[in-house]
C-alpha cells in the first residue's frame, strides 16, 4: 500500500502484479497492489519494493502452501473505497470447494485492523499481517487475512474494520485454487517405485498430474 495514488510502483524481479487499485481521494490518495510469485529453492530475507514517490508505505508477504502453482488464483476483485473506518472487499464467485481466501485492506491513516466477522458460510477471518506506517491522519495502514471457504460459491462482501483515523482507502480479495500435495515417503531412494492414489470429487473433475507420473488407471 502506498500514497499517493499516482506513485509509480516498481516491483522486484520475478513477481508478478495480481491487481493494483488506485484511490484519488478527494483527501490522502493512496494505491493498493497485490503481486504473486511462486517461492524458489532459495529465498532472501526480503524483498524491496521502490516507488516514484512516497509520503508513506505499508506492505506484508504470506506464503501458502498446497496451492496449483501453475495458475495459483482462481478468482479476484478489487475496490476503492470511501472515507471511513469500515472496509469493504466486494464478493467473489468461486468453484472449487476448500479455496482459501485472501483479503487486503488499506486506508490512509495509521491504526490498527479488525478482520472480517463470520458470515456467508464461512469462519472469521485469521490475520496475516497488520501493518502501520507514521501517526495520525498522515501515515498508511494495511492488513492482510485470510479463510477458507469450504465450499464454492459466492464469498459475499468481506468487510475489516480500523481503529482510528476515518479515510479513503483500497480493498483486495482472491482464492486461491488448491492442489493435492503429497509428501514421499521417507526413505525413498532412486529406482524405488512410487505408487500414488489421488480420490476427487466431482467424476467429471480434470486430474493433472506432475510430471513423470504415469497414470496406471
Amino acid at each position: 500500500a502506498v500514497r499517493p495514488s499516482s506513485a509509480t510502483i516498481a516491483a522486484p524481479a520475478g513477481w508478478t502484479l495480481v491487481r493494483r487499485t488506485d484511490n484519488a481521494g478527494p483527501t490522502d490518495s493512496n494505491s493498493l497492489a497485490v503481486y504473486s510469485r511462486v517461492a524458489g529453492a532459495s529465498e532472501p530475507s526480503n524483498y524491496a519494493w521502490t516507488f516514484s514517490a512516497s509520503t508513506g508505505a505499508a506492505g506484508g508477504i504470506q506464503a501458502y502452501f498446497n496451492v496449483d502453482t501453475a495458475s495459483p488464483i482462481e478468482v479476484e476483485n478489487g475496490a476503492a473505497t470511501v472515507s471511513a473506518l469500515t472496509h469493504t472487499a466486494p464478493s467473489i464467485t468461486t468453484t472449487v470447494n476448500g479455496a482459501m481466501i485472501v483479503a487486503h485492506f488499506t486506508k490512509s491513516g495509521a491504526g490498527t485492523w479488525t478482520p472480517p466477522p463470520a458470515g456467508g458460510g464461512m469462519p472469521v477471518f485469521t490475520e496475516s499481517f497488520d501493518v502501520t506506517v507514521g501517526a495520525g491522519g498522515a501515515g498508511q495502514s494495511l492488513e492482510g487475512a485470510r479463510a477458507v471457504q469450504a465450499a464454492a460459491g459466492a464469498t459475499g462482501a468481506k468487510t475489516a474494520t480500523a481503529s482510528a483515523n476515518a479515510d479513503a482507502g483500497n480493498t483486495h480479495i482472491l482464492a486461491l485454487r488448491p492442489a493435492l500435495r503429497l509428501p514421499v515417503p521417507a526413505g525413498a531412494a532412486p529406482n524405488d517405485l512410487l505408487l500414488a492414489a489421488v480420490a476427487v470429487r466431482p467424476s467429471s473433475a480434470t486430474i493433472t498430474a506432475p510430471a513423470g507420473w504415469t497414470l496406471v488407471r
